[in-house]
C-alpha cells in the first residue's frame, strides 16, 4: 500500500539482478490512488503517485482486484511465476486459493494453475473469495482444506512491524512438500545487497521453487 511500480523494482532488484538475465518480469501496479508509504521516507519523492491493490476496509475493493488480476493474466499471459510483496503477496495468494476452490467445486482435479511456482515476501492473509463475493471478510486457514499446490517460497521478517505472524499464515496454506521459507531480522522489506547473507539465503529457496516449478511441468 501506498508504492508503485517503481518502489516494487527497486525492493526485488538485488534478487532480479542475481537470478539472472534468462528471467523477464512484467510489473503490476495498483489502479486505487494511495498515500506515500511511510516507510519510503525519503528514497522516493513525494511528488510522485503512489497506489494500493485494494481498500483494506472495503470488500468490493478486494474482490475487483482479484478479477482485474485474473484477466490481466489471461491477456497478458501466459506466466510462469508471480512475485508479491506485501499487499500484493495477499492478492496473489487470495486469488491463488481462490482458483483451487473452484478446482474443488466445479472441475474435480482437472485444473492446472496459471502458474508454476510462487514467492511471497512478507505476505499479509489471504482472503476466502466466497466470502467476498458476499460482501464479508473471512481470513482463509488451514481448516478450510484448501492448499496452494504449486512450490511456493515464503520470505519475511520475525519482526516485522504488521505483526509476528506475517508470512506464516500463507505458507500454513501451502503444500508442505514444495513450501521454502526463510525468516529474517530486517524487518517489513525484501533482503537485499545490503546484507548479502540474507540474500543469499532468500535466493536459495527461491531458485529452488523456481527449479521445482519446472520439474512439475515437465513430468
Amino acid at each position: 500500500m501506498g508504492t508503485n511500480n517503481k518502489v516494487l523494482e527497486t525492493q526485488t532488484a538485488a534478487i532480479r539482478a542475481e537470478l539472472g538475465d534468462e528471467h523477464t518480469y512484467d510489473f503490476v501496479e495498483g489502479t486505487l490512488p494511495w498515500p506515500k508509504a511511510p516507510d519510503l521516507g525519503l528514497l522516493f519523492s513525494d511528488d510522485d503517485d503512489y497506489f494500493s491493490y485494494f481498500d483494506p476496509s472495503d470488500t468490493g475493493s478486494l474482490h475487483r482486484a482479484i478479477l482485474d488480476l485474473r484477466r490481466y493474466i489471461q491477456v497478458e499471459g501466459p506466466f510462469d511465476g508471480i512475485l508479491a510483496f506485501s499487499q500484493g503477496a495477499t492478492l496473489a495468494s487470495t486469488l491463488l486459493l481462490a482458483e483451487q476452490g473452484e478446482l474443488d467445486r466445479y472441475q474435480e482435479g482437472n485444473y492446472s494453475s496459471a502458474f508454476k511456482c510462487a514467492i511471497f515476501l512478507a505476505a499479509g492473509y489471504a482472503w476466502s473469495f466466497p466470502a467476498l463475493k458476499d460482501n464479508k471478510w473471512a481470513r482463509v486457514d488451514e481448516t478450510s482444506g484448501l492448499r496452494i499446490q504449486i512450490p511456493t517460497a515464503h520470505v519475511w521478517a520475525h519482526n516485522d512491524h504488521l505483526g509476528p505472524d506475517v508470512g506464516t499464515t500463507v505458507a500454513a496454506l501451502c503444500v508442505p512438500a514444495t513450501r521454502h521459507t526463510y525468516i529474517h531480522d530486517e524487518g517489513h522489506t525484501v533482503p537485499g545487497r545490503r546484507s548479502p547473507e540474507k540474500l543469499n539465503s532468500a535466493l536459495k529457496i527461491v531458485r529452488r521453487v523456481i527449479w521445482e516449478g519446472s520439474l512439475a511441468v515437465e513430468g
